[in-house]
């Protein structure tokens, strides 16, 4: 029985930039076989997020709080078969921060390492830029993004569509440092409205990662307040 530990904070804004794949192409990159790959209209789907979040709360540790930090992740739309009845989830490649003490405690609080990236967030008119490293320079994700006046996606017909894909995402799953395991996390989330975005994407580490699986840009999406709360919930055996 895992110890109940969670982490709650404000959203300021988060960023989802959506790549699609043919789904015989996503399978070959999860590491168990029951996590198989949510399909829509022939896609799946794995997603860069960047969140900005403020008032961070780790629980139960006492003082922590007014955090702010920007941290971002690879989700990967998935269902997970190992239930009695498969539900939509989530396969996280790995969770990444800016605010040391959550790289320090990540291991303590979700039996996971989030590695410290350096992000330079910038705006010049109605176009935010995004250039995200790793510590020693290698590049993440570099994207630009300004608001669309329409909904474009060859995944989602509609934005309520993709809205809907986000809301079922609760549980997830990210490898452990327990090699054997992987680490279960709830997200429960106030959703705030979606807005479509046009976006250029100068780099994503995920092209080389999974560089057999043909990855293209699909969609992306900016939404602003509500609640967050992250609650650990134990390992899961990939054997």
């Amino acid at each position: 029985m895992a110890i109940p530990r969670s982490v709650t904070a404000n959203l300021i804004e988060r960023y989802i930039f959506n790549f699609r794949l043919r789904p015989e192409q996503f399978i070959q990159h999860m590491p168990v076989p029951w996590l198989r790959p949510q399909v829509f209209n022939g896609w799946s789907v794995a997603s860069f997020c960047i969140l900005r979040l403020k008032n961070v709360i780790i629980s139960p540790l006492p003082g922590a709080f007014g955090f702010q930090t920007i941290s971002c992740a690879y989700r990967c739309g998935v269902h997970d078969d190992s239930l009695s009845m498969p539900q939509p989830s989530v396969y996280i490649t790995d969770r990444n921060t800016d605010l040391p003490l959550i790289a320090r405690l990540a291991p303590w609080l979700f039996s996971d390492t989030i590695p410290m990236v350096r992000f330079n967030l910038s705006e010049s008119g109605d176009t935010a830029h995004f250039r995200i490293n790793y510590l020693d320079r290698q590049r993440l994700f570099y994207a630009d993004a300004r608001p669309a006046r329409d909904w474009n996606s060859q995944v989602f017909p509609r934005l309520s569509d993709f809205a809907e894909f986000i809301h079922g995402g609760v549980s997830s799953y990210t490898p452990s440092i327990y090699g054997e395991s992987l680490a279960m996390v709830d997200l429960v989330k106030e959703e705030p409205a979606y807005e479509p975005m046009d976006a250029h994407i100068d780099f994503s580490w995920l092209d080389g990662a999974w560089s057999d699986a043909e990855l293209e840009f699909d969609s992306a999406v900016r939404a602003h307040g509500g609640r967050y709360k992250w609650t650990y919930r134990g390992l899961k055996s990939v054997l």
